[in-house]
């Protein structure tokens, strides 16, 4: 099973509070319920992939509303393709469950669809966790963390998808609103947000396995930048170490050891003997030992010798 399948069967164990019931069926209705108006009046069909989540509709009505939702399993044909689960709201019921979800309202006119958030349902903030987990389910995904990070919710209509985001940026999370085809797409990319989400909705079991991915990436950065780090610094090394044995042999054959002062020349001649060794350790060469810097110190005087030889060579 995928990561996103794992989170929602994870979602679908929590027992919600009673206040909270609603919340979540509302959002399960908004974002895969499909409204229908019959001769006998509106029902309401939701699709869905995952079966959990159909029984949780389920449940959720009959808990609720105290009737039994039809449920239905529609075998797809098509090599691959998983079963269609559907929960029906007949007519007779569905308005009941519609109206009080903030789906429709009763106007003299007729039915009057809602299309945004139902603020009204969510005053309590565990309200506001159960309807965004009930979004979730509903018409999000979330992608492995091994692989990246990104979690959405898909919603047809434009004014539902910004009153989500900003429910969500309500709680001090950072959604954003992208268009996608003919839908549009409440999301989230940085990981901190993400498990923040999850955290709001009641996930902890994914919230946990992305927090460890993230760790071991986190490390695993660390490490490579450590060793890159230490990479450079060989690389910076034997360059500098090259530049000075090449200036030591310009001298040697130039002008010989014997014109260097005697400090200089014991370090071309150390230098030499120890070619690959950093500054520190070949500091420890010398008896008594001399510091890191005055062996800088003298290397940088026989390289600009050398560099001064070769000017007066060019006169």
């Amino acid at each position: 099973m995928s990561f996103a399948t794992d989170t929602k069967q994870e979602l679908c164990e929590i027992r919600d509070k009673p206040c909270c019931e609603l919340a979540e069926l509302a959002a399960l209705l908004h974002g895969a319920g499909a409204l229908h108006i019959g001769r006998d009046g509106p029902f309401l069909t939701l699709n869905t992939e995952t079966p959990r989540v159909a029984r949780r509709v389920f449940t959720l009505c009959k808990a609720r509303f105290g009737f039994t939702p039809e449920l239905r399993t529609q075998a797809r044909k098509r090599l691959r393709r998983r079963n269609t689960y559907q929960v029906v709201l007949p007519p007779g019921r569905a308005d009941k469950v519609l109206v009080e979800c903030g789906l429709i309202a009763l106007a003299s006119d007729g039915l009057r669809i809602r299309r945004a958030v139902p603020l009204s349902l969510l005053r309590r903030k565990c309200c506001k966790h159960a309807y965004l987990r009930g979004a979730f389910l509903a018409a999000g995904t979330i992608s492995d963390p091994g692989k990246g990070y990104h979690l959405e919710i898909v919603s047809s209509g434009q004014e539902y998808a910004e009153s989500l985001a900003a429910l969500i940026q309500k709680l001090e999370i950072p959604a954003k609103v992208v268009p996608r085809r003919e839908s549009f797409v409440v999301y989230l990319k940085e990981s901190e947000y993400i498990v923040e989400f999850l955290n709001r909705i009641g996930a902890h079991q994914a919230l946990m396995a992305l927090e460890n991915v993230r760790i071991t990436k986190n490390v695993r950065n660390n490490v490579n930048r450590a060793a890159n780090c230490d990479s450079a610094n060989v690389d910076k090394t034997m360059d500098a170490s090259r530049r000075q044995i090449e200036a030591i042999r310009e001298i040697e054959e130039g002008m010989g050891f014997s014109r260097l002062p005697r400090h200089l020349r014991e370090m071309a001649e150390k230098r030499l003997e120890f070619p690959e060794t950093p500054m520190k350790e070949l500091g420890e060469c010398f008896s008594p030992p001399i510091s890191k810097s005055a062996v800088n110190h003298r290397l940088r005087r026989l390289v600009e010798i050398a560099q001064e030889m070769h000017r007066k060579k060019g006169e």
